[in-house]
């Protein structure tokens, strides 16, 4: 497997797992095993047709990409389908569903931002190795946050650490933009934090 359809693959498979994260294990095998399965499909479709390997590897990014949405989609509904979902959506107080919506866009428009940027650099064969793959560890540590402030409530441990694991990675990567990039770290941790802290941790557990 070549550098840019192992990159894309990587990708996909990781955006797979980090969404299905806090799902009951069968129905987020069930989700992952539909990937792997597309994945490989699409791969051997694309072996017997002869097509160049950074065409399918463009063609994975993209698929990722469009499909955000829809996962998040459903990864929402299939925890609204739990009844610790259905606490938080009750429960949570307006004051922090606002600072959370604030926190989810910006999450959301750095991973599109890092998927269309490593898309841009697989076009380029020149740069696929190099830019393709800082592009795709920016989307990486945009999903981490988004998916650290999604579940900072029902694990406070893992949804902090996500969150201040990806504005971490992400500062790093800008360091030239860290007037504007720490500020925002600053905030996004704090609404994980004060989120955990609704529901009385670290003196209580966590609860989704």
């Amino acid at each position: 497997m070549s550098t840019p359809l192992g990159l894309t693959t990587g990708i996909a498979r990781s955006w797979a797992a980090v969404y299905t994260l806090g799902l009951s294990g069968d129905l987020r095998d069930a989700r992952r095993g539909e990937l792997d399965s597309d994945l490989w499909e699409q791969q051997q479709s694309a072996s017997l047709r002869r097509d160049p390997d950074i065409g399918t590897a463009a063609e994975i990014l993209l698929r990722t990409l469009l499909g955000m949405i829809s996962d998040i989609t459903w990864r929402a509904q299939a925890g609204l389908s739990t009844r610790a979902e259905r606490s938080t959506n009750v429960t949570e107080s307006w004051y922090m569903r606002g600072p959370l919506a604030v926190g989810v866009v910006v999450a959301i428009l750095t991973v599109l931002a890092g998927i269309g940027a490593a898309a841009d650099a697989l076009i380029d064969p020149d740069t696929a190795d190099g830019d393709a793959a800082f592009a795709a560890v920016f989307a990486v540590a945009g999903v981490a946050v988004l998916f650290g402030l999604l579940t900072s409530r029902r694990n406070p441990v893992l949804g902090i650490g996500l969150v201040a694991a990806g504005v971490i990675t992400a500062s790093f990567m800008f360091y030239w933009a860290w007037m504007i990039g720490v500020p925002i770290a600053v905030e996004l941790v704090a609404i994980a934090f004060f989120r955990a802290r609704s529901t009385g941790w670290p003196g209580g557990t966590g609860t989704a």
